[in-house]
């Protein structure tokens, strides 16, 4: 038989996924690897599906969502995002990784090139690989709360770069990118004639600062932002997400998502309408919730003599590993083997995050203390001695 795809074979499945699958063989695992939000789905949102499912709101809708979901996004964009757009800007997509693959599909041809930042998110580069387009990573700045490098990004430019991705509040980082940064981020972006693909995935989980949606100063069409309700409402498993975009975008992207899904499951968006439109106290109650486990992470690893970022948003943290020998991936393997805690391997995320490995925030706080204290314990056992006296030192 003939092989299968080149393009779909030719990289490799997520290093988080492989680890879950390994941690399945430990059923006393402590899970520390996976973004799953362990909130319910607020009760009205649940009821808003049923009620849709036995009134028989079952049939198919336009490609594009819902014209009364998409009413929804364009009352919480203006309310939540300051951005002043109408249902025509607007496409609903199957979670934020589908709006952003038929983002790149839009804009990408074979060859172009993409950049995407290192640390973030590795599906981004799985994506982009899809389409035969080039992932080039700039570097975000550990020192400096992991802000892009401006400089070293103006060297990464070629007649092929056609997309930059910002992704604020990041994964894996937890950067929240002030006002500066992302106006700094749009003016690269507008003098090299490039688009921003803007990934807001957690703009409604902010613990320090405030969340802008570039968009917002873009007078000229060049900027994609994508949303979902995945994280705010602790939805990951209904899969409704939406872009954000010029009409003659979002118009192409319709016909992209035609062949591909045809449409996002239709009781699945009336939950989305009454999640946008019922009681916020949701929100807030988890976004709380995560802060206290913020804080307490923080605390524990500093506890326990490690390094570790400062997320102001999302519900990830990185730990330095860099005092230890091995990558993160087998370094992710031997703290599961030897202590039994999953954790999300740096790797995942780009060359910089090799040293480090990710935590989420997603657990009780039981399992946070105890499985921060074991990969303390765990990274001292296997680290170097003299790098062990430095970090003490320091």
């Amino acid at each position: 038989m003939k092989p299968l795809s080149r393009t779909a074979t030719s990289f490799d499945r997520s290093p988080i996924r492989a680890m879950l699958d390994t941690a399945a063989a430990y059923p006393k695992a402590i899970h520390l690897e996976l973004g799953q939000p362990d909130f319910g789905t607020p009760p009205h949102v649940v009821e808003a599906a049923v009620s849709a499912a036995r009134n028989a709101y079952t049939g198919y809708t336009a490609n594009a969502g819902m014209l009364a979901l998409r009413e929804s996004i364009v009352r919480k964009l203006r309310r939540i995002n300051k951005l002043d757009v109408g249902p025509e800007n607007i496409i609903v997509t199957v979670g934020a990784m589908q709006a952003v693959y038929a983002s790149m599909a839009v804009l990408l041809d074979p060859g172009d090139e993409i950049l995407i930042p290192d640390p973030g998110y590795g599906n981004f580069v799985m994506a982009a690989s899809l389409l035969n387009a080039t992932s080039v990573r700039y570097l975000t700045i550990p020192e400096r709360d992991f802000v892009p490098d401006f400089e070293a990004l103006e060297s990464l430019v070629t007649p092929r770069t056609r997309v930059m991705l910002v992704n604020s509040p990041s994964n894996p980082t937890g950067a929240v990118y002030d006002e500066a940064t992302l106006k700094a981020c749009l003016d690269f972006c507008r003098r090299h004639d490039i688009y921003m693909l803007s990934d807001e995935t957690y703009d409604e989980l902010v613990f320090e600062g405030q969340h802008y949606s570039p968009a917002q100063w873009d007078t000229e069409g060049r900027v994609i932002s994508v949303f979902t309700v995945s994280k705010t409402f602790a939805m990951t498993g209904w899969r409704v997400g939406y872009a954000v975009a010029s009409p003659s975008i979002i118009t192409v992207m319709s016909k992209v998502q035609e062949p591909i899904v045809s449409c996002v499951n239709t009781v699945a968006q009336y939950a989305a309408i009454e999640a946008l439109e019922g009681d916020q106290a949701c929100v807030d109650d988890m976004r709380e919730h995560y802060r206290k486990r913020r804080d307490l992470a923080v605390q524990v690893a500093r506890e326990n003599d490690l390094e570790v970022s400062y997320p102001h948003g999302a519900f990830y943290m990185l730990i330095d590993i860099s005092s230890q020998p091995l990558g993160s991936l087998p370094f992710a393997q031997g703290l599961l083997k030897a202590e039994e805690v999953a954790v999300g391997p740096g790797s995942a995320f780009g060359q910089l995050c090799d040293r480090y490995i990710r935590i989420s925030l997603c657990a009780s706080e039981t399992d946070l203390r105890e499985g921060i204290m074991r990969i303390g314990r765990y990274l001292k056992r296997v680290s170097k001695p003299e790098a062990v006296a430095v970090n003490q030192a320091g």
